[in-house]
């Protein structure tokens, strides 16, 4: 960590002495208290400090942040990470490029999302754009990556981190990701946009048997007055040595409207259905761990969710969210959980909600929470405890 702190430093140094440059520079703190139960009650904390550089460069931008955590469950550790390290050139008029650490997330926006090492070149024609990006996931810290184990891969990712087993506890799963992908706004109709990509994930894991997959990925939007409309799909195909090629596929949907008055109000309707392991299909593989639900949390895999959602900006700082969801398997061996014992697919219903304070426009504060009620499925224990989570945060910026 002290070579971290001394790389940020000497940059920062180099960078705002030089009168060559117009450097922008910061910090962000952010703050996460955790409480979760069922017969026992669990604690867990975060802090972050992410200190931050941006200046401009001819045709381009330069931006980097980087820092440290400070976690605890059961002992306290410090983790460093390189949060962001992009270059962004405009090569031609219609023609840029990202290259670093950079966010990125596929066109299906559930099988790749996050920060990413590589490139990504976008031509944009003005009404239409098309992408190309490589990317790695070795170097990432496993715990903010989220990267999805393949399966077969002898490594155990969920040690937790160790300075002096490093290279060992700190890495996400190795992946490298290649993705075209084109946006059309105004089709098939003039409020509509349609977007679409290919991607392929490449498994460069210790697994003797590699888990390659390629994925068709499509999303269309709509926004017409009050009323807008999201629907994405996915058709995986995966090619193993015992199964043979097997597709999965995955789908998501919700549909929104605004409310009537001046109260900033939404109200939404959601579905999102991932296809389970079965004679037909394969259990769809993401190539990111993202948990469907607040408090019991499934990864979108073999997995369904049917959720209803309401949120208000009920002053101009302060807003609330209230929201229901229900969770199905859609197979019965992908989601696993020390509960289950019966062969039903209805895992149950949770209830969430949050508040956010924005008092400045660096600061905020948040309260959220939610309850799993096992008895409202079939697939739990029957004296199965409910399920609780709550937790504080607050994000600083300086």
């Amino acid at each position: 960590m002290k070579h971290l702190i001394f790389f940020i430093y000497v940059v920062s140094v180099v960078f705002l002495a030089s009168p060559l440059f117009a450097v922008d520079y910061g910090a962000v703190f952010n703050g996460q208290f955790t409480m979760q139960g069922n017969d026992e009650t669990e604690t867990s904390g975060s802090i972050t400090l992410a200190p931050w550089l941006a200046m401009p460069l001819g045709d381009g931008d330069f931006y980097l942040s980087a820092g440290v955590h400070a976690d605890y469950s059961d002992t306290l550790i410090f983790v460093p990470e390189l949060f962001r390290l992009e270059l962004s050139l405009h090569l031609l008029d219609s023609l840029s490029l990202r290259a670093g650490r950079i966010p990125w997330q596929d066109t299906s926006h559930f099988t790749a999302k996050g920060n990413f090492d590589g490139i990504d070149l976008i031509f944009d024609m003005g009404t239409i754009r098309f992408g190309a990006a490589v990317l790695y996931t070795g170097l990432l810290y496993k715990e903010t990556a989220e990267i999805n184990t393949s399966p077969g891969d002898p490594k155990d990712y969920n040690i937790e981190f160790d300075w002096a087993e490093f290279a060992d506890s700190y890495f996400a799963p190795r992946r490298v990701v290649t993705s075209l992908y084109g946006e059309f706004p105004g089709w098939p109709y003039e409020r509509g946009h349609v977007y679409a990509g290919l991607l392929a994930q490449f498994d460069l894991s210790d697994a003797e048997e590699k888990y390659h997959s390629q994925y068709l990925l499509l999303r269309h939007s709509l926004v017409y007055k009050t009323v807008d409309f999201v629907i994405a799909g996915a058709v995986q195909l995966e090619n193993t040595e015992y199964e043979g090629l097997r597709t999965a596929y995955a789908l998501s949907a919700e549909a929104g409207i605004q409310g009537p008055g001046t109260l900033s109000d939404r109200f939404s309707l959601g579905l999102r259905w991932a296809s389970g392991d079965g004679p037909h299909m394969a259990a769809f593989f993401p190539l990111i761990r993202e948990a469907q639900g607040t408090v019991l949390k499934p990864h979108f895999s073999g997995i369904m969710v049917i959720r209803a959602n309401y949120q208000a900006l009920l002053f101009p700082t302060f807003s609330a969210q209230l929201g229901g969801r229900y969770l199905l398997r859609t197979d019965s061996s992908t989601f696993s959980d020390p509960d289950l014992t019966d062969d039903s697919y209805l895992l149950g219903a949770e209830i969430d909600g949050s508040l956010l304070w924005i008092p400045f426009s660096d600061l905020s504060v948040s309260l959220a929470g939610g309850i799993f009620l096992p008895q409202t499925g079939g697939a739990m224990n029957s004296d199965a405890p409910v399920r609780w989570t709550i937790s504080l945060g607050t994000i600083f910026s300086f």
